[in-house]
């Protein structure tokens, strides 16, 4: 979808008059897969407010029959913007004051491209040692081991681009990049997610995901 598209999408116009009423913005931006033109009809409206002033807010709630995520911020709070925004690289400036919108839109793709800070050592060595020990505790099948084992599912995504030194951006983003980058690891992520998968099957995806340095190897004989 073209940008002029997304702009002028009437749902989304209807939207963004609500949250400038409700909120005094005069900025908004558009961002996830409604923005990068990607969406499917159960995508959210992922949205950044600005407004001049006033205490951060989030807005979560359905409008239209569509889920709505709105962070509000105001203009001090968006000043000196970090890693935290990553998430917005690819949006959209639905209008803005000042070019406040395109500053803020430049300055994280600048922060985007430096590249992801590099994960220390230790804590490389504490992702291997944690999600070990997390298959061990999911093995024991009461509920805290269930928990324990879609939590580790869960994080698994995360630690992976933690484990490589990359940006993390969700899951959308994050299996779209694996598809075409890493499809071994795409699919012993398909594989390790079913249902009826086997502690074998995520296990091959902790070893791939998170796998044993000599010295990991060493600490835990």
């Amino acid at each position: 979808m073209k940008r002029n598209d997304i702009i002028n999408e009437a749902r989304l116009l209807e939207i963004t008059q609500n949250i400038q009423a409700k909120y005094a913005c005069h900025t908004i931006i558009l961002y996830g897969s409604r923005a990068r033109g990607e969406s499917t009809n159960s995508s959210d409206y992922d949205i950044i407010a600005i407004r001049e002033q006033g205490d951060f807010e989030r807005d979560c709630g359905i409008f239209d029959d569509f889920y709505l995520d709105v962070f509000v911020y105001s203009e001090e709070a968006i000043k000196n913007p970090d890693a935290s925004l990553i998430r917005i690289k690819d949006g959209v400036v639905l209008f803005q004051k000042d070019h406040i919108g395109d500053s803020l839109l430049n300055t994280i793709k600048g922060i985007f491209q430096k590249g992801a800070p590099k994960t220390p050592a230790w804590e490389k060595h504490e992702i291997i040692n944690w999600t070990r020990k997390m298959l061990q505790r999911a093995q024991e099948s009461d509920v805290e081991g269930n928990f324990r084992k879609h939590w580790l599912l869960y994080d698994l995504l995360e630690c992976y681009f933690k484990m490589r030194d990359r940006w993390y951006l969700g899951p959308k983003e994050s299996f779209q990049w694996l598809k075409v980058n890493d499809p071994n690891i795409y699919s012993a992520f398909e594989v390790a997610l079913k249902a009826n998968s086997t502690f074998n099957e995520i296990e091959n995806l902790i070893n791939n995901v998170a796998p044993l340095g000599s010295e990991d190897k060493h600490r835990m004989e």
